[in-house]
């Protein structure tokens, strides 16, 4: 499902796979509250729960991946809805 949270007032579920992390960065340039990197650039996070206040910015972040390593997901009515970045695969 796509598409884009703007204005959303749940907590989001991050995850990533930071072993698949290519370490372009564009994920904490968006976001550097919501995703740390590590002394070699990569991302430094498996799983987190993101509060209503950085979810746009989460969402930015995990757009901006080249990689595709972040997924975002939502409860939306009870149910878990996931968010795929637009980007998903698309090298620019």
């Amino acid at each position: 499902m796509n598409r884009r949270p703007d204005g959303i007032t749940e907590s989001l579920l991050v995850r990533v796979h930071p072993g698949l992390c290519e370490g372009w960065g564009n994920c904490h340039r968006w976001a550097p509250e919501v995703y740390p990197l590590d002394e070699e650039g990569l991302i430094d996070v498996h799983l987190l729960e993101v509060p209503p206040e950085h979810a746009v910015a989460a969402w930015m972040g995990a757009e901006a991946c080249p990689a595709g390593v972040i997924t975002v997901h939502i409860a939306d009515d009870g149910a878990a809805v996931q968010l795929e970045p637009t980007t998903r695969g698309v090298h620019t």
